[in-house]
């Protein structure tokens, strides 16, 4: 895969995955929970795992590349139910 394919940062820097398609409105929802707890727990990791409730109501673990304080490429969302 080229750097082309893969989505960049708001520095114009390349993640090094490709990302996982969201609802605009759940990815937004996801980057706002992840902000508010960024620097409890997610400053300086550069892979991290999330979990949230989808907008579907049904919960999942988001797991994204970190290149800083809302600059986040989330590359898989896991099903976490039954």
């Amino acid at each position: 895969m080229k750097n082309s394919d893969l989505p960049i940062d708001s520095g114009g820097f390349p993640y090094s995955r490709p990302g996982f398609w969201l609802d605009p409105k759940e990815y937004r929802k996801i980057c706002s929970e992840i902000n508010q707890i960024y620097y409890a727990q997610y400053c300086k990791k550069r892979i991290a795992a999330h979990i949230s409730f989808g907008i579907d109501g049904r919960p999942y673990t988001y797991w994204f590349e970190n290149h800083g304080f809302n600059d986040y490429n989330i590359y898989q969302r896991v099903y976490d139910g039954d």
